[in-house]
């Protein structure tokens, strides 16, 4: 059963008296330890640190998780709609010309302009400084009053066989807050309730309802990437009803090994790191690797192929091109994001600024980097949820391949 968004205070409403418009980011799991593991359980995370040295060569290293309805009955999750709808809003005009939003985007070598109405863009127009509540179109032209029922509007890079990437700075918004960029196959066929023509994968009533391919979300204590694809098939995983994947499927994400505002963390995010996500295709199937770096150090988070990847790149469609949205939201409940490093109990975003710069697209050449070996099973033991006995996934996801391992997976118990 699904649950209906939770009512928020007044300190978490828009800032302007708009009916909100972004869709659910995700669904929460009830427990937050039992969501955090399933995440855990479903990724493979770091082996090691990637020096730059042939003595000292090595990498950090997630994979998609595959989630589905069993997984999420086995460790008792209760799947409840977290809205970003109702905490982030268009902009809709009226600033003036300080407030055009060009951005600059490095395609290929050349400097072209873009724009983002409404967006604090900084640096000679090559960065985005980022304050909730808004979340913002790419244009291709300036407009003070912006028109997105068009979709001759929108900018819609195509990025298969290319290269994204950005630098990002989130070392001042840490837990409950989420700084994002996504792709939507808008516009909808109607305005909808914040007249923008918005849609995702979450299809809530009086918003439209078309596939979501979040590139990114995250804060200073991690990073997701999510797919929602819209096949109109999840019979399998129990909702028929369903026209896009709600859950979203494959799914990756960093732990607190990998990343994290501080040292310990492979990619330290209390200092900009750099953030790329490569397409390409495998045998006509599409592959997405997403490489973060920071000095010598990487972090690699393959995804794909996989069907409900498939369904993106044909029907979403990242093959045709999609609107590129971008903003920053707070939530007291972004546990199913964030948990692992900041608990369950109630959150509170600093909204502080983020800053996202250096945009550049770039066409692929060479091979991507590829997944490092996981360390070896430790024994014969397995990891288990919370206690020996029950809930044991199989050995080979990256939590059962040792008992270190184990460990950082959120409740997890090493068994023999």
């Amino acid at each position: 059963m699904v649950a209906q968004p939770e009512t928020f205070d007044e300190e978490q409403q828009p800032l302007v008296a708009e009916t909100p418009s972004r869709s659910s980011r995700r669904l929460l799991t009830a427990g937050i330890c039992a969501g955090l593991a399933l995440a855990a359980v479903g990724a493979a995370t770091a082996s090691h640190i990637f020096s730059g040295s042939e003595s000292s060569n090595v990498s950090s290293v997630g994979e998609a998780t595959q989630l589905n309805e069993e997984s999420s009955t086995t460790l008792g999750q209760a799947p409840s709609l977290k809205s970003f709808e109702s905490r982030s809003k268009p902009y809709l005009g009226g600033r003036g010309d300080e407030a055009e939003g060009k951005l600059y985007i490095n395609e290929d070598g050349k400097m072209n302009a873009y724009y983002l109405p409404g967006a604090d863009t900084v640096n000679n127009f090559t960065s985005v400084k980022y304050t909730p509540p808004y979340r913002f179109y790419l244009m291709k032209e300036q407009m003070l009053t912006p028109d997105y029922s068009k979709a001759e509007n929108f900018y819609k890079p195509l990025l298969v066989g290319k290269t994204f990437s950005v630098d990002i700075d989130v070392s001042q918004a840490g837990c409950g807050c989420n700084i994002n960029f996504y792709m939507v196959d808008m516009p909808a066929a109607s305005r909808g309730k914040d007249n923008d023509y918005y849609c995702d994968g979450q299809c809530f009533d009086g918003l439209g309802c078309c596939a979501e391919w979040d590139m990114n979300e995250g804060n200073s204590k991690v990073q997701q990437i999510t797919n929602h694809a819209c096949t109109h098939n999840y019979g399998g995983i129990g909702h028929s009803d369903w026209q896009c994947h709600k859950w979203g499927d494959p799914e990756v994400k960093t732990s607190t090994g990998m990343f994290g505002d501080n040292s310990g963390s492979t990619i330290d995010s209390s200092k900009p790191f750099n953030f790329a996500q490569r397409y390409e295709l495998e045998g006509g199937r599409l592959k997405v690797t997403t490489i973060m770096e920071q000095g010598a150090k990487r972090v690699v988070l393959p995804m794909g192929p996989s069907d409900e990847l498939d369904a993106m790149y044909k029907t979403g469609s990242l093959e045709k091109g999609m609107v590129l949205v971008t903003g920053y939201w707070t939530a007291g409940d972004m546990n199913w994001l964030d948990g692992q490093a900041c608990g369950s109990a109630r959150e509170m975003c600093s909204k502080s600024p983020a800053y996202i710069s250096n945009w550049k697209i770039t066409t692929n050449s060479g091979p991507a980097p590829g997944p490092s070996p996981g360390p070896s099973p430790s024994g014969s033991g397995k990891c288990c949820w919370k206690q020996c006995g029950a809930n044991c996934p199989e050995t080979g996801d990256w939590c059962g391949q040792s008992e270190s391992n184990c460990g950082q997976c959120g409740g997890g118990t090493w068994c023999n």
